[in-house]
Protein backbone atom coordinates (compact mmCIF):
# COMPACT_ATOMS: atom_id res chain seq x y z
CA UNK A 1 0.00 0.00 0.00
CA UNK A 2 1.31 3.39 -1.22
CA UNK A 3 1.95 5.83 1.92
CA UNK A 4 2.66 9.46 1.57
CA UNK A 5 6.07 10.12 2.26
CA UNK A 6 7.28 10.89 5.86
CA UNK A 7 8.20 14.18 6.84
CA UNK A 8 10.98 16.08 8.71
CA UNK A 9 9.88 14.45 12.08
CA UNK A 10 9.64 10.87 10.66
CA UNK A 11 5.76 11.40 11.02
CA UNK A 12 3.30 10.83 7.86
CA UNK A 13 2.36 14.69 6.75
CA UNK A 14 -1.30 15.17 7.04
CA UNK A 15 -3.24 17.49 4.57
CA UNK A 16 -5.83 19.28 6.02
CA UNK A 17 -8.95 20.26 4.53
CA UNK A 18 -7.64 23.79 3.72
CA UNK A 19 -4.33 22.52 1.88
CA UNK A 20 -6.31 20.09 0.25
CA UNK A 21 -9.38 22.79 -1.24
CA UNK A 22 -5.90 25.06 -2.18
CA UNK A 23 -4.18 22.57 -3.77
CA UNK A 24 -7.34 21.74 -5.69
CA UNK A 25 -7.59 25.09 -6.47
CA UNK A 26 -4.26 25.63 -8.11
CA UNK A 27 -4.92 22.24 -10.42
CA UNK A 28 -7.67 23.60 -11.58
CA UNK A 29 -6.20 27.37 -12.38
CA UNK A 30 -3.51 25.57 -14.08
CA UNK A 31 -5.83 23.80 -16.38
CA UNK A 32 -7.69 26.55 -17.00
CA UNK A 33 -4.77 28.61 -18.39
CA UNK A 34 -3.73 25.91 -20.18
CA UNK A 35 -6.65 25.85 -21.76
CA UNK A 36 -7.00 29.36 -22.02
CA UNK A 37 -3.90 30.59 -22.59
CA UNK A 38 -3.88 34.59 -22.24
CA UNK A 39 -5.27 35.80 -25.12
CA UNK A 40 -3.05 39.54 -26.98
CA UNK A 41 -2.72 42.52 -24.92
CA UNK A 42 -5.60 43.91 -26.88
CA UNK A 43 -7.84 45.10 -24.56
CA UNK A 44 -11.20 46.18 -24.11
CA UNK A 45 -12.38 46.08 -20.26
CA UNK A 46 -15.56 45.70 -18.70
CA UNK A 47 -17.36 48.59 -16.89
CA UNK A 48 -16.28 48.47 -13.43
CA UNK A 49 -18.42 47.06 -11.16
CA UNK A 50 -18.40 45.54 -7.33
CA UNK A 51 -19.64 42.56 -6.25
CA UNK A 52 -22.18 44.13 -4.33
CA UNK A 53 -23.63 45.74 -8.01
CA UNK A 54 -23.76 41.97 -9.20
CA UNK A 55 -25.49 40.70 -6.04
CA UNK A 56 -28.20 43.03 -6.19
CA UNK A 57 -28.69 43.35 -10.44
CA UNK A 58 -28.89 38.85 -9.89
CA UNK A 59 -31.23 39.37 -6.84
CA UNK A 60 -33.73 41.70 -8.90
CA UNK A 61 -33.35 39.48 -12.01
CA UNK A 62 -33.64 36.30 -9.88
CA UNK A 63 -36.72 34.33 -9.38
CA UNK A 64 -34.30 33.05 -6.46
CA UNK A 65 -34.46 34.29 -2.43
CA UNK A 66 -31.74 37.23 -1.94
CA UNK A 67 -30.32 34.42 0.20
CA UNK A 68 -29.97 32.07 -2.28
CA UNK A 69 -28.02 34.32 -4.24
CA UNK A 70 -25.18 35.94 -1.46
CA UNK A 71 -24.84 31.72 -1.11
CA UNK A 72 -24.37 31.18 -4.63
CA UNK A 73 -21.76 33.82 -5.00
CA UNK A 74 -20.16 34.01 -1.80
CA UNK A 75 -17.94 30.82 -2.62
CA UNK A 76 -16.81 32.51 -6.00
CA UNK A 77 -15.87 35.35 -4.50
CA UNK A 78 -13.95 34.06 -2.01
CA UNK A 79 -11.81 31.94 -4.08
CA UNK A 80 -11.67 34.80 -6.96
CA UNK A 81 -8.55 36.34 -5.88
CA UNK A 82 -6.47 33.39 -6.57
CA UNK A 83 -7.58 33.05 -9.97
CA UNK A 84 -6.90 34.88 -13.76
CA UNK A 85 -9.88 36.95 -14.07
CA UNK A 86 -11.14 34.82 -16.64
CA UNK A 87 -11.80 31.85 -14.79
CA UNK A 88 -13.75 33.80 -12.47
CA UNK A 89 -16.08 34.71 -15.54
CA UNK A 90 -16.61 31.69 -16.45
CA UNK A 91 -17.51 30.43 -13.08
CA UNK A 92 -19.85 33.54 -12.75
CA UNK A 93 -21.37 32.66 -16.06
CA UNK A 94 -22.33 29.36 -14.80
CA UNK A 95 -23.51 30.56 -11.37
CA UNK A 96 -25.90 33.13 -13.50
CA UNK A 97 -27.03 30.73 -16.11
CA UNK A 98 -28.15 28.45 -12.62
CA UNK A 99 -30.28 31.47 -11.00
CA UNK A 100 -32.13 32.42 -13.89
CA UNK A 101 -33.10 29.08 -15.06
CA UNK A 102 -36.03 29.33 -13.70
CA UNK A 103 -37.28 32.68 -15.56
CA UNK A 104 -35.67 36.51 -15.10
CA UNK A 105 -37.75 39.03 -13.90
CA UNK A 106 -38.31 41.93 -16.22
CA UNK A 107 -38.48 45.21 -15.50
CA UNK A 108 -41.84 46.09 -13.65
CA UNK A 109 -42.19 42.13 -12.13
CA UNK A 110 -39.21 41.88 -10.00
CA UNK A 111 -38.86 42.98 -6.30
Amino acid sequence: MNQAPANDTGSTPVMTPAIREASRQAVDTRRFRTRFPPLSETRHDLPRMTWEHLQRQLTDLSPCASEEVAAMLRPLKRASAGKPPEMVLRELLIVVAILLDEAPRLDGEGG
